[in-house]
């Protein structure tokens, strides 16, 4: 910038002349200019003037490189200004242009899909020129590539710990992985040992396995799209390990010749080799009425006898011994017990545990013996089991007696409490949510499964029909997951979710029926949680079928308000309890048959043990879009992380199911919410109810209300409305034609119409030819529970005084508006002010209705 200035006098006045220039004009010097002149103090401004600088439109949002999956539909937005305006927006993709015709900035490019990776770019066009975007590209999501570098890094006897490198992960994040694992030995004929972990870390605690043994191993990793190819075999060992077994037959001597006991042993039978053998550990006890000494020794690897020198008499001496090898000492003998009197002299005593081979026939006639209770024994227990099976299958129904028949019924027997400790223990979950759980198991032989309702990709929610005690049948719904997916910690966290949900009691809160276990066709223990059904399903599906399907009744503001109350309830009785939801939506309310909502999916709630905020300690797939802002950051999560959850899904039941942020990515979520931007107020809302939707997602948790306070304004603002009609109050407007009419079938012809009226308004006319017939409605008072309504078509002559057809549309009085092609009037306007504040609906129901041409 350079200004300049001079002054002319003469004797009359003074002029100045001032001159400003700014060089190298960018758009930022756009703004309002003005000069002041000071003289003696006194100051005088211009008028100001305004300067915009025109130039090359500039990007605001450019498209952004995206990982798809395959031929699922996306968006590419692009965003400029000038000025000058307008902004017109071309789209490119493999540099060829994709519209013909330009787009108005901002513009959203709508995709049905890819089935290949391609470049997208855009340029934008103004008066001054034309500028092009960076190009991005859109890649398809794949199944990743195999792990490499499989490596061991530390070994135990038992143990391995194995790590790997991801291969390419196929343009979506690996969330699992799996390991195979068997005995290097029998790679032709033996099974697997297989592991499910989640991803990050990429290593694994393989545990379980034989000391002194080696392995083959591979991993394969998993993404949305499907499981990569298996990593090469690498093979690994595990260390020696102590003995499993302790040495055999040991037995005490005097030796006379020497004054000393000799203690004798035979070697310990090993069913696999641990490893090396380098000796055995003898530890002896002497005592007497005075003293207790405790000793040890050791012998060498071949040794199986030693001598032990008597230390004093009249005493008790006890000896124990165990093999040695690298990998530790091994499980020692049971004792050998024998009494020193005081001359010193005494017999051998018997071994500890005898040692195979030794007195045949004593073992041949002893094991015939023992065989024969065996059988009996099992052919007892055979017919014991057999008969309680059939009791708890199907109950006892008959029983004779030597008097006469007596019909009876004993009720089904249910599983004893150490048979559901065994199945609960046999999923591997831990003691203290196998405690929670113990009240609630659900015998499966009451359990009915039917169709499913629906599923995920974690699992899916089946139709069920549960047998009560007392002899009825309650339909349910089950929630099951795909157990073959997922690790045992998952499996916990699903579990976890049904002890949630037993200790809950409140009519907006979904409420256990219990817990069901299977076993799977893989002979694995399959968990199941058993829910009331829901007549209506989730509250999203209920919102997009009110607001898609045709003959559909309408749902008024009123009852959405309802939603929301319900929801706060629920909420509020959550965070009383110390618990996080963590996912709040309107997929995961219910609606019960009685129109009222229930808080649900508790899958990724967790109690707040310590403090008032729960962190997430790994990578999960999240709701991105239902996510407060702080949390987004770092995953962090508190009660006002689910008060934000809930300001959308208020916005979600106000727009009746909409998708939050149209035109938004996920990846785009936190850089949109961080420059201030929010949900904008849906169409018809009211600015009250938007206000307190807004409150929630404010920027500071701390000034976000609480749920008992927005349940106190969501109720306020529910009682100022109106109350909804009652259904004897509601008018059904009728279009369907009866099937056996001659005259209505004639030259008639009704089009398929929106049938989601508005509350203050009932259709004028809907037919595509208005030059022949009208349709009005007249209203009959009627002493019937039911009223019945009846409509006219009227001719032209007949309508030529009172109405005019214009461009296909009639209004039926003055004020009435057009939407959707369709003619529309108040309510107050047709049927009088009595009935201003009534519900108008239209059904396609022909039997409360006659129709007349």
């Amino acid at each position: 910038m350079s200004t300049r200035h001079y002054q002319v006098t003469d004797d009359v006045e003074t002029t100045m002349v001032s001159t400003f220039s700014i060089t190298n004009a960018q758009r930022s010097d756009n703004g309002s200019y003005s000069c002041k002149l000071k003289i003696h103090n006194e100051e005088i401004e211009s008028d100001p003037i305004f300067v915009q600088m025109e130039g090359l439109p500039h990007f605001l949002r450019q498209p952004q490189s995206l990982n798809i999956t395959r031929n699922r539909p996306f968006n590419l937005t692009c965003e400029a200004m000038g000025p000058p305006e307008p902004v017109q927006i071309y789209w490119f993709r493999n540099s060829s242009r994709v519209n013909d015709q330009p787009y108005i900035s901002p513009s959203v490019l709508t995709l049905p899909g890819l089935s290949e990776t391609a470049i997208f770019s855009c340029e934008a066009h103004n008066r001054k020129g034309l500028t092009a975007s960076n190009e991005v590209q859109i890649n398809i999501k794949r199944t990743p590539a195999a792990p490499a570098d499989v490596r061991v890094l530390n070994r135990t006897a038992h143990s391995l710990v194995v790590s790997w490198v991801p291969g390419f992960d196929g343009y979506s994040p690996l969330h699992s992985c799996r390991l195979q694992v068997r005995e290097a030995a029998a790679l032709n004929k033996g099974s697997f040992l297989i592991w499910n972990t989640s991803v990050p870390p990429h290593r694994y605690h393989v545990q379980q396995l034989q000391p002194l043994a080696e392995y083959s191993i591979r991993v394969s990793c998993r993404n949305e799209v499907g499981w990569s190819s298996f990593s090469p075999w690498t093979l690994a060992s595990t260390t020696e390990g102590a003995p499993s077994t302790p040495p055999l037959n040991v037995t005490v001597f005097f030796n006379e010749s020497s004054s000393s006991l000799e203690v004798r042993w035979a070697k310990p039978h090993l069913g696999r080799k641990h490893g090396e053998l380098q000796g055995y550990r003898l530890l002896h006890t002497w005592q007497n009425s005075k003293i207790t000494q405790n000793r040890s020794s050791e012998a060498q690897q071949n040794a199986t006898v030693t001598t032990v020198a008597i230390v004093v008499t009249n005493a008790t001496y006890a000896v124990r011994v165990a093999a040695v090898t690298k990998g530790g000492i091994g499980p020692f003998s049971d004792p050998v017990v024998v009494f020193i009197p005081g001359d010193g002299f005494m017999a051998s005593a018997p071994s500890s545990t005898p040692a195979p081979g030794n007195n045949h026939s004593f073992a041949i006639v002893l094991g015939f013996i023992l065989g024969i209770v065996a059988i009996g024994l099992i052919l007892y227990f055979s017919v014991i089991v057999r008969k309680r099976w059939m009791e708890t299958k199907f109950g006892t129904a008959f029983h004779s007696d030597d008097s006469e028949h007596v019909v009876s019924y004993t009720a089904k027997k249910s599983y004893s409490r150490r048979a559901v400790e065994l199945t609960l223990a046999s999923l591997g979950v831990r003691e203290e949510l196998q405690q929670k759980l113990q009240d609630v198991v659900i015998d499966r032989d009451s359990l009915a499964l039917g169709k499913i309702l629906g599923e995920g990709e974690f699992g899916s929610v089946m139709e069920g029909h549960l047998s009560q005690p007392s002899g009825t049948v309650q339909k349910v719904a089950v929630k099951t997951m795909k157990l073959e997916d997922f690790s045992q910690r998952e499996i916990e966290e699903f579990l976890s979710e049904a002890a949630c949900m037993k200790d809950f009691d409140h009519p907006n809160v979904i409420r256990l029926l219990g817990v069901c276990i299977e076993l799977s066709s893989r002979q694995v223990p399959k968990p199941m949680v058993v829910l009331p059904f829901m007549k209506y399903g989730d509250l999203h599906s209920f919102l997009l079928r009110s607001r898609f399907e045709t003959g559909t009744r309408h749902v008024p503001l009123q009852t959405l308000l309802k939603f929301m109350v319900d929801i706060a309830l629920g909420m509020e009785y959550l965070s009383t309890r110390q618990f996080l939801h963590r996912d709040l939506a309107a997929r995961n309310c219910m609606l019960r048959d009685d129109m009222t909502v229930c808080v649900a999916d508790f899958g990724l709630s967790k109690k707040i043990y310590s403090g008032d905020y729960y962190r997430q300690g790994r990578i999960a797939k999240m709701p991105v879009k239902w996510i407060a802002i702080e949390s987004l950051a770092d995953r962090v999560y508190t009660t006002k992380s689910d008060v934000w959850a809930f300001g959308v899904t208020m916005w979600e039941i106000a727009t009746r199911g909409m998708t939050p942020y149209p035109g938004v990515q996920n990846h785009e979520i936190y850089d949109y919410l961080l420059h201030g931007h929010r949900l904008k107020q849906p169409e018809d809302c009211l600015d009250e109810l938007y206000e307190v939707m807004y409150s929630c997602w404010r920027a500071d948790p701390h000034e976000r209300p609480a749920f008992p306070e927005l349940k106190l304004h969501l109720e306020k603002l529910l009682e100022s409305l109106p109350k909804v009609s009652g259904s004897e109050d509601v008018i059904y407007i009728n279009t369907s034609l009866p099937e056996k009419s001659e005259e209505l079938t004639e030259e008639s012809e009704f089009p398929q119409t929106d049938m989601a009226f508005n509350r203050n308004y009932v259709t004028v006319s809907s037919s595509p030819k208005p030059d022949t017939t009208v349709v009005t409605a007249e209203v009959h008072e009627s002493d019937q529970r039911e009223e019945r309504y009846i409509l006219k078509g009227e001719t032209d002559e007949q309508t030529a005084g009172s109405l005019t057809l214009e461009q296909g549309h009639a209004p039926l009085l003055q004020g009435t508006i057009t939407r959707n092609g369709a003619t529309w009037g108040p309510a107050s306007m047709l049927l009088g002010n009595s009935l201003a504040d009534e519900l108008l609906y239209a059904d396609d129901c022909s039997e409360d209705s006659e129709v007349l041409l």
